[in-house]
């Protein structure tokens, strides 16, 4: 594997520490990306109503709560 990743750097005119950062940092890129985005959309959504926002938000939560605990018990359960 070492050698491989070793060949790619070559292939890109790079070290292999130089190849893995760029890789690093495109991920990085993307994540930061994916969060402005996300945080965009999630504005978008709440600015009409926020308090309904909040609420949606809140009652979404304990659903999924409620279904986590439901597994854990259905899984004690079977245990």
């Amino acid at each position: 594997m070492y050698e491989l990743v070793k060949e790619m750097a070559e292939k890109e005119g790079t070290t292999l520490s130089g190849y893995l950062a760029a890789l690093a940092k495109e991920r990085a890129d993307a994540d930061r990306a994916s969060r402005e985005r996300l945080a965009r959309l999630t504005a978008q959504d709440r600015a009409p109503d926020p308090e309904g926002y909040d609420r949606r938000k809140a009652e979404m939560r304990e659903r999924m709560h409620a279904a986590q605990r439901a597994a854990a018990e259905k899984k004690a359960a079977t245990a």
